[in-house]
């Protein structure tokens, strides 16, 4: 079964409301704005002005007073908690191909790393709306699985042959 990718869809409650799918569940509904209406060139009656599409839940700044700014250290705790939170595959996959550079039996952490990794990279592709995708360390999980891999098949072949 294929879910539909990330964006705004109606909500299957109530179709005259929209709510953003984020490829996996149902996220918040859309903020409700009161419609905008335009005088036409030349006179006549107000017409409803056409609205964009409203920003994904990810791009919502919510500022709450009192509440510091990460920054530093804390910072990139916070973000590496949202990479793990958004896309935990790809975060699985680069430590499975970390742990194959240590202990590689039979290969498999590695094969692994690379097939967690490419299901991050495929989450990472339906998460595209959202600021913490894990794009980056899906790949770095795919490229280090491949190189402990083929160091694997590269040092099997040696004592076998």
């Amino acid at each position: 079964m294929t879910l539909p990718i990330a964006g705004w869809y109606p909500d299957p409650q109530d179709p005259s409301q929209t709510r953003w799918w984020d490829g996996a569940r149902w996220g918040q509904l859309a903020p409700r704005t009161e419609p905008q209406f335009a005088a036409p060139h030349g006179g006549g009656g107000a017409r409803l002005q056409d609205d964009p599409r409203p920003p994904a839940p990810s791009e919502y700044r919510t500022v709450h007073q009192g509440e510091p700014v990460l920054r530093g250290r804390k910072a990139r705790a916070a973000k590496d908690r949202a990479t793990r939170a958004a896309n935990p595959f790809g975060y699985a996959g680069l430590v499975l191909a970390l742990v194959a550079f240590i202990f590689n039996l039979f290969a498999i952490p590695g094969i692994l790393g690379i097939v967690f990794g490419a299901v991050g990279l495929a989450r990472a592709g339906q998460l595209t709306g959202s600021r913490v995708t894990g794009f980056g360390v899906s790949l770095a999980a795919v490229i280090l699985g491949v190189a402990t891999s083929g160091y694997f098949a590269l040092r099997a072949a040696q004592l076998l042959g």
